[in-house]
C-alpha cells in the first residue's frame, strides 16, 4: 500500500513538472462532457457507497460536444470528486455534480456538504503542496498536488478553476471553453 502511495505521489510530481515546463501536451477531441463525468464516477461508486454518501448527477441531461482531452478531464473530475468524498459531511454526505452550458463555455460544478474552505485559502488551495489546516481530520492527508494538477490541466484547456464556499459546503468549478 505504501509503495502504491509513493508511486502515485511520484506520478503526480512528474505530471505537474511536465505541465509547468510545457512538456505535457493535451490532445483535444470532440467529446460529450456528461458521458466523461459518468465514466469518471464509475470507479468511485464503491467508495461513495462505503461512506454512505448521496451522489446527485443527471447522466441523462443533454450536453453540447466540447473539445477536450478526455483522459485529462477524467483526471480533474476524479480528483475533485475524490476530494469531495474525503471532505463531505461524515454522517449525511452529499455530492452534487452539475454542468451549466453557457454561450462561450461549459461550467462543471462539484459541490460537497463538508466544512468548506477557509476563505483566506480560496486562492492558495490550487498551489503545489497546499494542505488545509481546516480539514475534518487532525493530520492532513494527501500530497497537496491534486488541485495544482487540476489547475494546470484546466488552464491547458484555456479554462478556469475556482472554489466557492456556499451555505453548508463548498463548490469547486471549472470551465471548458466552447471552441
Amino acid at each position: 500500500t505504501e509503495s502504491d502511495r509513493l508511486n502515485r505521489l511520484i506520478d503526480k510530481i512528474l505530471d505537474l513538472e511536465k505541465f509547468e515546463t510545457g512538456k505535457q501536451k493535451i490532445y483535444l477531441s470532440k467529446g460529450n462532457i456528461i458521458k466523461t463525468i459518468a465514466n469518471s464516477l464509475s470507479p468511485l461508486q464503491q467508495l461513495i457507497a462505503n461512506k454512505n454518501i448521496h451522489l446527485d448527477f443527471n447522466e441523462n441531461q443533454s450536453a453540447e460536444l466540447l473539445n477536450f482531452d478526455e483522459e485529462r478531464i477524467v483526471q480533474v473530475i476524479t480528483n475533485l470528486v475524490s476530494n469531495a468524498i474525503k471532505f463531505c459531511d461524515e454522517h449525511n454526505g452529499l455530492i452534487l455534480i452539475s454542468v451549466e452550458n453557457k454561450e462561450e463555455e461549459a461550467i462543471i460544478n462539484v459541490f460537497n456538504n463538508g466544512k468548506g474552505v477557509n476563505p483566506d485559502d480560496l486562492e492558495t488551495i490550487f498551489d503545489k503542496f497546499y494542505q488545509s489546516s481546516n480539514q475534518n481530520i487532525k493530520k492532513p492527508i494527501g500530497s497537496g498536488l491534486g488541485l495544482a494538477i487540476c489547475k494546470q490541466i484546466v488552464e491547458a484547456h484555456k479554462g478556469k478553476i475556482w472554489a466557492t464556499n456556499v451555505d453548508k459546503g463548498v463548490t469547486f468549478s471549472f470551465t471548458i471553453p466552447k471552441i
